[in-house]
């Protein structure tokens, strides 16, 4: 019997010990800010919960045509920041294929409890949204 105690108070301090969370819950994250031009989204999130663990298993952001991007979506694309990271901010710039089309952007954590996903941000690629700086003459 003593056996069998001591055996699961060494898998649950193995279980602790490898998760790396103190409160095992998953991550809350958020966009922070984001910029586009010229077909390219720069992009930043922050990580505003980190669900008691220490480090992230992966961060990154999805994007898709319509509401609701995710990494399970076939009609979303994954961009991968970084993986094994202790950084509770992220960012990122990649090219939109599509010009004059409005895409849905969430940033994406993966830690021990799980997966979580920030809030969805809609960004327009439509040119008139973003009109150049005219020229100014001396």
């Amino acid at each position: 019997m003593k056996r069998i105690k001591r055996l699961a108070a060494l898998c649950f301090c193995a279980v602790t010990i490898l998760t790396g969370c103190t409160k095992f819950g998953t991550a809350v994250s958020e966009i922070n800010t984001y910029n586009y031009k010229d077909r390219q989204l720069a992009v930043t999130a922050i990580i505003t919960d980190n669900g008691g663990c220490d480090y992230y298993m992966e961060q990154g952001f999805c994007y898709r045509l319509d509401t609701f991007p995710s990494l399970n979506d076939v009609f979303s694309t994954q961009v991968k920041v970084n993986t094994r990271s202790e950084a509770d901010t992220f960012s990122a710039t990649f090219t939109l294929p599509l010009v004059d089309t409005t895409y849905y952007v969430c940033a994406y954590v993966k830690n021990s409890a799980g997966l979580s996903y920030s809030n969805v941000k809609k960004i327009s690629t439509n040119p008139e949204d973003y009109p150049e700086t005219p020229e100014t003459e001396d």
